[in-house]
């Protein structure tokens, strides 16, 4: 799906909707390989009314090792959103961590949504 238009604005009043479709995507085909034990995307309430500069989205995920020798969960925060100079969604991060029992990897993921909570990200009501 491309977001090019012809330079006039007629296009960007869809792009929160397609923003969000080419997130969905990004997020779908990146799951294929990975060994998922909890996964979330947060957004700001209202964000598809915002422009899409403004809008961004974390990712909070804790995924199974497949690392023989360390084994345990990877906490995974990543962060998208839309560059109008790429116009693509851009990645950061991601931050991570690993922890030998999926308990502590849930006790940290909680504390990660609990300070995107007061940044004022909730869960999305975007379907994985």
């Amino acid at each position: 799906m491309s977001l090019r238009g012809n330079g006039s604005n007629e296009c960007r009043a869809d792009y929160p909707a397609q923003l969000k479709t080419l997130y969905m995507k990004a997020v779908n085909a990146s799951n294929s390989p990975r060994k998922l034990v909890l996964q979330e995307v947060l957004s700001k309430p209202g964000c598809e009314n915002l422009p899409l500069a403004k809008q961004e989205f974390y990712e909070l995920c804790i995924e199974e090792s497949d690392d023989i020798w360390r084994p345990g969960f990877i906490l995974n925060q990543t962060q998208a959103r839309w560059s109008e100079i790429d116009r693509q969604v851009i990645w950061e991060g991601p931050e991570w961590e690993r922890w030998p029992m999926l308990k502590k990897a849930e006790e940290r993921c909680e504390e990660w949504r609990k300070a995107l909570a007061a940044k004022g990200f909730s869960q999305s009501d975007m379907d994985l």
